[in-house]
């Protein structure tokens, strides 16, 4: 708890306009769906595009964050990501076959990011623009762990409940340059590629 409080700190010392008077610590929780892209690609025995994709983890995450107009922010999120194979021929050889193994890989995401306002409605929600790093960890039994470094950015609809409960509904992209896959775990043909991922999540925060 210390170590998160000292690099709230640090991010608003290096952000002066975090410090106006107006400014406010805010936790909440949040609730997001992913899906991936890239991540692998390949070529089948036949010829037909092949891959092999992350698949649609739900996360649960906690978040804190500091300032009003302007932002900074930390977030760590949980979950666990499918596999999705595609591309393998159907046994009637009219089309291709997607294949889903549940539960694959724990994801664990952490987050630092940097927000502003872009607009205010009058008694209405705020539009928020944020960009930011991410650390992703993949872990899979029997496989060693993939640390990725990526950056994201987002944005976000932030509705006032009460004076200090806010809800917010949130789209972000993010991009990691390598893949969850390691090279020797994917078949002949198939390369990693950079992962693209797409995230729509629902959030609650309490400000004081």
């Amino acid at each position: 708890m210390r170590r998160s409080a000292g690099w709230l700190a640090l991010l608003c010392w290096v952000s002066a306009p975090l410090c106006a008077q107006d400014s406010r610590w805010a936790v909440g929780i949040s609730l997001g769906v992913s899906s991936f892209s890239g991540a692998s690609a390949g070529t089948g025995p036949q010829g037909e595009a092949t891959s092999f994709t992350p698949y649609r983890p739900t996360l649960w995450g906690v978040r804190a964050s500091f300032g009003s107009r302007i932002r900074a922010g930390i977030a760590v999120a949980y979950g666990q990501a499918g596999l999705a194979i595609r591309g393998a021929p159907t046994a009637e050889g009219d089309g291709h076959l997607l294949v889903i193994a549940e539960n694959a890989y724990d994801l664990a995401s952490f987050q630092a990011v940097g927000s502003t306002r872009l607009l205010r409605l009058r008694g209405g929600p705020s539009l928020r623009l944020w960009l930011g790093a991410e650390l992703a960890r993949w872990t899979a039994p029997g496989t060693p762990t993939r640390s990725l470094g990526g950056g994201l950015g987002g944005l976000g609809l932030e509705f006032a409940l009460t004076r200090s409960l806010v809800a917010s509904i949130e789209g972000e992209l993010g991009l990691t340059p390598g893949s969850p896959f390691l090279a020797a775990e994917l078949p002949d043909g198939t390369r990693t590629r950079s992962t693209w991922r797409r995230t729509l999540t629902g959030a609650l925060a309490w400000r004081f």
